[in-house]
């Protein structure tokens, strides 16, 4: 069991690895209108949902082929159900001036390359790839002025369960709602696997459930914050990110908790990507309407060796109070923990009756950004924590002997400017990408980096050979 954990780990690790490619983007210089309008007063409902509009500054140089198109959120019909495709009014400024190939800037969430623009009926549907934000901004400098309280984030649910990946084969994908306070209301469904996201007073994460084919599993992985707050700061010069920092403050502990049996045996290994972003306004930085915006994956994998079986556990884990990353002259530093104490133990909570060894492996993502987008795709500053867990426990046929208990927890650091999409995101985009024959998009952009921060494989009792095999 261990070492297929460690294989799963390993594609994990992999799987979140940012490849670097600095992309400089060329240009000889602002187009004609190349710098957005005065902003004009919008409804705040409208402006929450669709984004604030970039305003004009004489120190922000932007890309020739951005057009900005005027009436903020107020020129945003809808989004529609493919989540790439823009509604918006027609008789916007500037919206006649949209072809593909040019960029989008409409408000700080609608904003992208455009691959189609055609008129529907009454409105303006223009279908936006994801775009970097160094293909937005040629040269600027932003600051944070002061740290943002990441206890402002609100959900933004959106029409984005169809990203999910999944492995389970019992059934389609069901959309999330929305509420108020620092936990959705309404769960993400995969299959049956259904995620409630949990953000932002007291941590980041998620509550989970599934329950089929004799399989039920419940569970709880959280990173505890106190008082979370980000603060960044970013240059861009030539199209080029030359100097970037990102902290997130308040990071206190991990917490997991789950527990799952089955009745028949069988086994599940169901991912979702949770389509629902707490996202928080920072305000014009220089014109440029960034937001803060946290996401989330999550996956669970069973291993039941037998028709009955069950297996639970709860550990957690503390953390240094700040995580994030510098970036100067081409070279990372990044800030997180060197080392991580136990507060409760995940090996020695481990308990479950069966005749099979049983175990269970999570996969949990949670990324914080501060950028430009949404809808699964925001490109700026990131750093994204990333946990692995597996345990097993052994067959109570062997308990005479020893009952065997094995634990293994890794703990990944991805960061850096520019982009990281999850795999069935990304092969969801290009699949839409292609429907207009545009050019199909890597899933990582920009300049990152990956470090591991935690790896430790722990077997209790640890002086019995069986237990090692």
């Amino acid at each position: 069991m261990g070492s297929r954990f460690t294989n799963s780990r390993r594609l994990i690790g992999s799987a979140v690895a940012v490849l670097l490619a600095v992309s400089a983007c060329g240009g000889a210089g602002p187009a004609d209108g190349a710098q957005p309008d005065a902003a004009s007063p919008v409804s705040a409902g409208a402006e929450q949902r669709y984004g604030a509009a970039p305003t004009p500054h004489p120190d922000v140089t932007y890309q020739p082929d951005v057009v900005f198109v005027g009436g903020g959120a107020d020129a945003v019909r809808s989004v529609a159900a493919d989540t790439f495709t823009w509604r918006i009014d027609p008789a916007a400024k500037n919206a006649d001036r949209l072809t593909p190939g040019k960029v989008m800037f409409l408000t700080g969430r609608a904003v992208g390359r455009v691959v189609d623009v055609r008129r529907d009926g009454d409105d303006l549907a223009v279908a936006l790839g994801p775009v970097d934000i160094t293909e937005v901004i040629r040269d600027g400098t932003f600051t944070s002025a002061e740290p943002v309280p990441l206890t402002a984030a609100v959900p933004m649910p959106d029409a984005a369960a169809n990203w999910a990946e999944s492995g389970d084969d019992s059934g389609g994908v069901g959309g999330g709602g929305g509420g108020g306070g620092g936990t959705v209301s309404a769960a993400a469904k995969v299959g049956k696997l259904a995620a409630t996201p949990i953000c932002c007073s007291d941590g980041v994460g998620a509550k989970f459930t599934y329950d089929s084919n004799g399989v039920r599993l419940l569970g709880k992985v959280l990173l505890k914050m106190t008082a979370p707050t980000a603060g960044f700061h970013l240059e861009i010069r030539g199209a080029t990110v030359t100097r970037a920092e990102f902290m997130v403050n308040g990071a206190a502990a991990l917490r997991v908790e789950i527990e799952a049996t089955t009745s028949t045996g069988r086994n599940i290994d169901p991912r979702i990507l949770i389509p629902v972003d707490f996202s928080v306004p920072i305000g014009e930085v220089l014109g440029v309407p960034f937001s803060a915006t946290v996401t989330q994956v999550i996956g669970v994998n069973t291993a039941f060796g037998a028709k009955d079986g069950n297996i639970s556990a709860t550990g957690e884990w503390s953390l240094s109070q700040s995580i994030g990353f510098g970036y100067a002259n081409g070279s990372f530093g990044v800030r997180a923990p060197n080392s991580i104490s136990v507060d409760q133990s995940l090996i020695d909570s481990i308990s479950g009756i069966s005749v099979g060894v049983n175990g269970v492996w999570l996969d949990y993502h949670a990324k914080f950004h501060v950028g430009l987008g949404a809808l699964g795709f925001i490109a700026g500053l990131y750093f994204e924590l990333t946990l692995t867990l597996g345990m097993t426990i052994g067959s109570a046929l062997g308990a005479p002997i020893a009952l065997c208990r094995s634990a293994q927890l890794g703990l990944w650091a991805s960061y850096g400017v520019g982009y990281t999409i999850p795999a069935g995101l990304a092969a969801v985009i290009n699949t839409f990408l292609q429907l207009f024959n545009a050019k199909p998009i890597p899933k990582e952009g920009g300049v990152g980096d990956t470090k591991n921060l935690y790896d430790k494989y722990v077997v209790n009792p640890p002086d019995v050979p069986i237990c090692r095999d």
